[in-house]
């Protein structure tokens, strides 16, 4: 059988779902949540953190971050809660780093950012002195937003592309900054705080209403060296002192098996912990929550309307009650990973199955195909 006897375009319940598709299914507690928080940053201008605290591998919280780190997404809940903004948010996605965390983090913001986008906002405010051609002019102006130093390697490098991003990917050479004019690169941590708080105050104040960083796997921080842990804590408590306004940074984290809440934000340390302006708690998925979510994943991918199908096809109801009464039973949280690794290989099961001509994927057919790769899968706790 193909995906066109089910009535799909493809596979809806893909363990790695496409970065490109927008799809945000059920989990309308923790949207309404994420929306509000977003909100909040947007109709006031003091920076913030929020931290979203999940409770299960597999609970959707990189999805969550792609999914809001989308232009459309961002473009959408402004228009849907009629927020004054003119100015659309730039996103700024980001996993914490398993190694050389300062560095690493720092790179993925300026290439997230790009070059071309700091040029635009440059040109943006040499624009407003383009009648009297004064450089001193320009340069004063972009000194309100940054470090006079960093303003000043910015202005000269601006006109040389290339060399501007050997400088912000911290590679260009020393006969290059010397060519330019420029009396050192970026090497310090100071450096690196300077440099990207001077980005973002730039940038909301010329082509951005705001910019939203997401940091993703956090909890990766209690697995790095103590150095590593301090270097994070003062980047993120200094961006937040140099950017004072307009600026929030969302932290997504899993607590580990018999974590609590406090022992995470722990490694935070007092400073982060005291600028935390809400914790979002993502709890596992009901059964309500379990049939809602497949409904909406199936129903995008939906080839056609069809009145003769009920809103699971090609599953019956009570084949998704089955796998969902199966999974409880062997006391795991439901995670929209595990729905997604059973009903794919579900899907997969049906479609190869020999001599089969009814797309209807029953009870029966989960209790001799599926579920004994439920408890391979997932052994009881």
């Amino acid at each position: 059988m193909l995906w066109e006897d089910f009535n799909l375009k493809g596979d809806p319940f893909a363990v790695t779902p496409s970065m490109e598709k927008i799809i945000w299914a059920d989990r309308e507690k923790f949207l309404r949540q994420l929306k509000n928080a977003v909100r909040h940053a947007l109709l006031s201008t003091p920076s913030r953190i929020i931290a979203c605290i999940w409770g299960e591998w597999g609970a959707g919280k990189t999805h969550a971050m792609t999914y809001f780190s989308k232009p459309e997404v961002i473009k959408n809940i402004i228009k849907e809660m009629g927020i004054p903004v003119h100015l659309l948010p730039i996103s700024i996605p980001i996993v914490f780093p398993l190694d050389n965390t300062l560095d690493t983090m720092y790179l993925e913001i300026i290439e997230k950012i790009g070059v071309d986008t700091i040029i635009k906002a440059l040109n943006k405010i040499e624009s407003k002195f383009a009648s009297i051609r004064s450089e001193e002019a320009y340069l004063a102006e972009v000194s309100r937003y940054m470090d006079p130093r960093v303003a000043e390697a910015f202005v000269k490098l601006k006109g040389k592309r290339l060399v501007f991003e050997r400088y912000l990917s911290m590679t260009a050479t020393p006969a290059e900054l010397r060519n330019a004019r420029i009396a050192r690169g970026i090497y310090t941590s100071t450096d690196k705080v300077r440099t990207v708080s001077g980005i973002f105050n730039l940038l909301t104040a010329t082509i951005a209403s705001r910019v939203i960083i997401w940091i993703d796997d956090l909890e990766r921080i209690g697995d790095r060296p103590g150095k590593e842990v301090f270097e994070f804590q003062y980047f993120i408590r200094d961006l937040l002192d140099y950017v004072p306004n307009n600026l929030l940074i969302i932290f997504n984290m899993t607590l580990l098996p018999g974590e609590k809440v406090e022992d995470r934000l722990t490694f935070l340390g007092d400073a982060i912990i005291s600028r935390i302006s809400d914790q979002i708690m993502v709890e596992p998925l009901t059964k309500e929550d379990f049939m809602s979510y497949v409904k909406d994943l199936l129903s995008y991918f939906r080839l056609k309307p069809s009145e003769k199908e009920n809103e699971f096809f090609p599953f019956k109801k009570d084949a998704l009650e089955l796998i969902y009464s199966e999974v409880k039973r062997r006391q795991i949280p439901l995670t929209p990973r595990q729905i997604n690794q059973v009903l794919s290989y579900a899907l997969f099961q049906a479609m190869n199955e020999k001599g089969r001509t009814d797309p209807h994927i029953t009870k029966e057919f989960i209790e001799r195909q599926v579920i004994n790769s439920i408890k391979i899968a997932f052994p009881e706790r």
